[in-house]
């Protein structure tokens, strides 16, 4: 698979600014932070750390000027192109496809319920996917 293979598919084609990936790392960063305040519940944490990835993984895909169609999916083309992307490893991907599958399954049924272990590797995960992230957007050249 490559990126240019899911155009007009799962993607589209779009220039973007460094604006815009600056804001939706910032975005992702507060999230990432507001993920590991042990205040409040382990559930919303977990769903802190995944909108963090998402938006990580988004900054990812828009920095190679793609943009995810707005069609069901999207959640799943964006974390699953991190390896086209940013080079993020496909390990990684496959676990955090793991915890999209049960937060998605967990809140149609309401048993979404997240241990202490699996929020902490969440977090890891989304903190070494902006580490992969900055890296390479600093081994790029800035529009």
């Amino acid at each position: 698979m490559t990126l240019e293979n899911l155009v007009g598919s799962t993607l589209h084609r779009e220039q973007a600014t460094d604006e815009e990936i600056d804001r939706l790392r910032e975005k992702a960063a507060i999230r990432l932070d507001d993920a590991q305040n042990e205040q409040i519940s382990r559930e919303s944490r977990f769903d802190l750390a995944y909108e963090a990835l998402l938006q990580f993984g988004l900054a990812a895909l828009r920095a190679n000027h793609y943009r995810p169609s707005s069609s069901g999916g999207h959640h799943m083309t964006v974390l699953q192109t991190l390896p086209k992307t940013i080079g993020f490893p496909k390990e990684k991907v496959r676990l955090i496809d793991q915890f999209r599958r049960q937060r998605a399954l967990g809140l149609y049924d309401g048993s979404f319920d997240p241990t202490a272990a699996e929020l902490n590797e969440l977090i890891d995960t989304a903190k070494e996917l902006q580490k992969y992230l900055n890296n390479w957007l600093e081994s790029q050249p800035r529009t």
